[in-house]
């Protein structure tokens, strides 16, 4: 229905006393709005306007022949607009109206306006309201929740007939009435310095505010901290949630067994820290921590989510806490790799080619980051946001929290061949990242774990081909020796029923977990070549097989090895050469013995002495006055 009725005709009836009888008169007047004749005649009928701000009233219809104007203030005062009281009043427009200047909380309330002229006078009133004076506004940070949707973001509370608000990286919208936003969904690239232009009512100038909006995940915040009585609390809090906890969880990671951590339990030494389940918070109080306290611990939470009416069980979140005995130091200088690859050799990742390749480091912290290295040098970072599939790449893992690096790519071929490098970059701690190396062979869907391996004759060795992409069952295992000898095995044949007394199946293996193992025990000459593994996956209809080289050591001379003797002849013979050329340019005589002198000596002189007479040599003896003639040695 229409706030208005119109009224063409009414009747106006008046009641006056003449010669003692009552007389009755009766005027029509003609009515527009019923409602306008209900509020009266001032404009505007409700004002809202700021502290210091000039307030404009008026009549909104003018009397003929209007000869005078009163104004009643709200405080009772009234006057002619045309011999005010004080220079904050004046006369406005052509009616009866006022100009009320510099507004205070004290001209808040009804203002009455009468316009008089002759027998005739209206009267009209308007409500105003004084605000007081807004010169700032100052809020704390605006904290969203990434990934939720239809997000209502109240940028002011402010009343406001309008405003302009400016996104980081987007273009001004005007938004009308109170100033908020509807985010469909939220992203980080929302957060930052939002701008925001207000249209304040009874304020001419608009109002120009600034929120920070910052956009949080879902997370853990942890850590340790110490008392005075020699206790070590540990907290792991969930922040930026919805969830519930429905269980707290503590365990040493050297240890297999953790500790079930509620509110208010405590067996003495171990209690409950933080300021319960229904705050978000699982905390430890190690009471009296000694040395065997200190290390890595792994918080985990059990969770749980309403979805409408329904309660869902949520993955449990984790993360490693590292406690020292002294502050760990907040930047790292030195180069670390991990230590757990120090002492052992390299970990090698088998994919076959046209599947997907699925690499894991683990770090003993939470991290902040994690790439990987190509072999050709180039690095992918895996985040925990990817979806899966929907990339060439994505994070894989429990989560950076947990210390957990992963990253699955779609495909894989030849090329990704190498080793790769796992960069990890701890959360609580700057500077040198950990890394741990990785070897990747892309193979068929069987491959030989060593395709190289040494061996001796007479002792023992074993030959290893298994499923790539993790343990896949085999239908069957066959090995082709150096001489073309071919041997059908599985976990069945033994050492006590060796094929030829020396040739069975490495114990403890399975053709169900993809194992095909040969080990030959003792080794003879005939054994020293190359090897062939094969077999067929349960659903493949395509063979498939790997070589093995296997040698004997001094068959073969390690590079390292090599490398070291030619480096060292190269040495010796370059020592000589420079003492020789250093010999000759300085003009040194050879030392040669004192007896080979003298034989030279001899020498010499004998064959000066020499008579070259035809058919007979005539030597000439020192220290002899015979002379021998050839012919006596005839």
């Amino acid at each position: 229905m229409r706030q208005y009725i119109a009224l063409w005709v009414a009747a106006i009836v008046l009641f006056y006393v003449e010669n003692g009888q009552a007389q009755i008169l009766t005027y029509d007047v003609r009515l527009n709005n019923l409602l306008r004749m209900q509020q009266g005649i001032g404009w505007p009928l409700h004002l809202n306007l700021a502290e210091g701000h000039d307030a404009l009233l008026r009549l909104s219809k003018r009397l003929e022949n209007q000869q005078n104007c009163e104004i009643t203030t709200p405080s009772g005062l009234t006057f002619n607009i045309h011999n005010p009281p004080n220079n904050r009043y004046s006369a406005w427009s052509d009616g009866c109206g006022v100009r009320v200047h510099n507004v205070s909380p004290s001209d808040t309330g009804r203002w009455r306006m009468t316009a008089t002229g002759g027998n005739h006078s209206i009267t009209g009133w308007s409500e105003v309201h004084v605000a007081e004076k807004v010169t700032g506004y100052t809020e704390d940070t605006i904290t969203l929740k990434d990934g939720s949707t239809n997000t209502l973001v109240e940028l002011t509370s402010l009343n406001s007939s309008y405003c302009f608000v400016t996104q980081p990286f987007s273009e001004s919208s005007l938004v009308p009435g109170q100033c908020e936003v509807t985010l469909d969904r939220t992203s980080r690239a929302v957060q930052g310095r939002w701008s925001v232009v207000l249209g304040i009512p009874g304020r001419v100038t608009e109002l120009h505010v600034d929120r920070s909006v910052a956009v949080e995940g879902e997370r853990l915040d942890v850590g340790f901290v110490r008392d005075s009585n020699n206790h070590i609390n540990l907290y792991c809090n969930i922040l930026y949630t919805e969830k519930n906890i429905t269980f707290c969880r503590f365990q040493k990671t050297t240890e297999t067994s953790g500790l079930n951590i509620m509110d208010g339990l405590s067996d003495g030494r171990y209690s409950y820290y933080g300021d319960g389940f229904f705050k978000k918070h699982c905390g430890l109080t190690i009471e009296s921590a000694t040395s065997a306290d200190y290390g890595t611990w792994r918080c985990t939470i059990g969770v749980q989510e309403r979805v409408g009416n329904v309660i869902y069980q949520r993955t449990p979140m984790q993360a490693l806490i590292t406690v020292s005995e002294q502050e760990a130091p907040k930047i790292r200088r030195e180069l670390t790799r991990d230590d757990s690859e120090s002492d052992e050799e390299m970990r090698t990742v088998f994919v076959e080619e046209n599947t997907s390749l699925t690499l894991m480091c683990r770090a003993d912290a939470s991290l902040q980051y994690c790439w990987f290295q190509h072999p050709n040098g180039s690095q992918y970072t895996p985040v925990e946001r990817q979806v899966q599939g929907e990339q060439a790449f994505w994070y894989t893992g429990e989560n950076l929290q947990s210390g957990d690096c992963g990253i699955t790519f779609a495909h894989v071929s030849e090329i990704d061949s190498g080793i790769w490098t796992c960069h990890m970059g701890y959360k609580y701690q700057l500077g040198v990242e950990v890394m741990q190396d990785m070897e990747v062979r892309v193979t068929g869907s069987l491959a030989a774990n060593k395709q190289e391996v040494q061996t001796e004759i007479g002792g023992a060795t074993t030959l290893y081909c298994h499923t790539s992409n993790g343990p896949r069952p085999l239908d069957y295992c066959r090995f082709l020796s150096p001489k073309f000898i071919g041997m059908h095995l599985d976990s069945s044949v033994t050492a006590e029923n060796a094929i030829l007394n020396r040739y069975y199946f490495t114990p403890g293996r399975l053709l169900s977990h993809g194992d095909c193992s040969l080990t030959i025990d003792p080794v003879t000459a005939d054994d020293l070549g190359h090897w062939f593994c094969a077999g067929l996956l349960h659903d493949r209809v395509v063979e498939s097989k790997d070589t093995i080289h296997v040698y004997q050591e001094r068959h073969r001379m390690p590079a390292l090895q090599a490398s070291l003797i030619g480096t060292s002849v190269g040495i010796v013979f370059l020592g000589l050469v420079f003492v020789g050329v250093l010999w000759y340019k300085k003009g040194w005589r050879l030392p040669w013995p004192t007896s080979l002198k003298r034989f030279s000596t001899r020498t010499e002189t004998d064959s000066m002495n020499i008579n070259r007479v035809p058919g007979t040599v005539n030597i000439e003896r020192r220290g002899s006055n015979s002379t021998t003639s050839s012919n006596e040695f005839a």
